[in-house]
């Protein structure tokens, strides 16, 4: 497979740190796969994967997420492989996402409507028909009382094993929401507005967070220079196991808009 988001790590009631990658085969059949949970920053170094790095895993169903593309990876099989770039306007990328095809964001929520199962897609690529608007809002007290809780608890776990030297940094909660605000190609469609969980809008927060200007900042990556003229940007969506009809922003793919030969590659 190849993979194409990596979701920002949460840190679950049992307090494990999990994270959500989405990724397409890279066989004759293109289609989506969805990774979870992988435990990404408790990964060997030689296990590590970047975003359109191609991965080779074992998997299994998991027993209780009903979406077709859900698999759950076996610890300790997965294999980082060739790395995509971005020569010739990112043709080899493109030429991949292209093939799985686009959907309207009002299809994906009617079809989820009676719940998940086979042959009912929970991720899609999407094209909004117009650049979004980025929300940048506090998140709820209550919420972020919880996930504090749930740090605090696994930094004060003991560790027998783990050298100091070498421990991950401890797990921070981002206290904002960054959510898109855009409509789909549907001719009916009355606008959406969904929260973005790709890991590198939470990064550049973490860069940018101690400037003055810092949602400005914000706001020139994920709208002046994501949505360019010169951009051919969609965005690679997903849904929540135990709320089908509710959607996030998994990641933005924003490859330049120049043409390209898929045969010449």
């Amino acid at each position: 497979m190849m993979v194409l988001v990596k979701a920002a790590p949460v840190l679950t009631a049992h307090l494990d740190e999990t994270m959500c990658v989405a990724a397409m085969t890279i066989d004759d059949a293109p289609r989506w796969i969805r990774l979870h949970p992988v435990p990404f920053r408790d990964m060997e170094d030689e296990s590590r994967f970047k975003k359109y790095q191609e991965v080779t895993a074992k998997v299994i169903r998991p027993k209780s997420d009903r979406r077709p593309e859900s698999w759950t990876p076996i610890q300790g099989s997965m294999v980082p492989g060739e790395v995509l770039g971005t020569d010739h306007g990112w043709a080899r990328r493109r030429e991949r996402v292209e093939s799985l095809g686009e959907v309207t964001m009002c299809d994906l929520v009617a079809a989820n409507r009676t719940g998940s199962g086979p042959g009912t897609p929970s991720l899609g690529v999407v094209r909004p028909v117009e650049p979004p608007e980025l929300d940048i809002t506090t998140r709820d007290k209550e919420q972020l009382d919880k996930w504090r809780s749930r740090a605090e608890a696994v930094a004060a776990r003991p560790s027998l094993f783990d050298d100091p030297s070498s421990a991950k940094p401890p797990f921070e909660v981002v206290p904002w929401r960054f959510r898109y605000r855009y409509r789909c190609a549907s001719p009916s469609c009355n606008g959406h507005a969904q929260t973005i969980v790709d890991w590198e809008v939470n990064a550049l927060w973490r860069k940018v967070r101690g400037r003055p200007d810092w949602e400005n900042l914000m706001r020139q990556k994920f709208v002046d220079q994501l949505w360019a003229d010169s951009r051919n940007t969609v965005l690679f969506v997903g849904n929540q196991e135990q709320r089908p009809q509710s959607f996030l922003i998994l990641g933005i793919f924003w490859p330049p808009d120049v043409a390209f030969q898929p045969s010449l590659l």
